[in-house]
């Protein structure tokens, strides 16, 4: 019976994978093209970053004002778009080493 369980439990998590992702079997396949690609995903990451790092620059420009008195919640933002910050860089650096992988094959 566990192991039943652990196997719906298994297809519930990735369906919702797929929902959260917009990826699903025949997309990966290239049976059906889900419209977005690569680059659009990297472009919303990047405009989701800035939008981060703009939230955060006003929030500490309203601290520094006077207009903000919650610290609490200007930490947060600030936590928030430092692990931003910090996962982009790694996605930069996995890309870069992809790339060079890639680059350094003998055909």
């Amino acid at each position: 019976m566990n192991g039943l369980t652990s196997v719906s439990g298994l297809q519930n998590y990735q369906k919702a994978l797929e929902n959260v992702t917009d990826l699903n079997k025949s997309s990966v396949l290239g049976t059906q093209n889900s419209g977005k690609q690569f680059g659009d995903y990297l472009t919303d990451a990047v405009s989701s970053l800035n939008s981060n790092m703009k939230t955060m620059d006003e929030g500490t420009t309203d601290m520094i004002k006077g207009d903000q008195s919650d610290l609490g919640s200007i930490m947060t933002k600030m936590t928030e778009t430092q692990l931003s910050l910090q996962t982009a860089v790694q996605v930069r650096n996995k890309c870069l080493d992809a790339y060079n992988d890639l680059k350094n094959m003998q055909f």
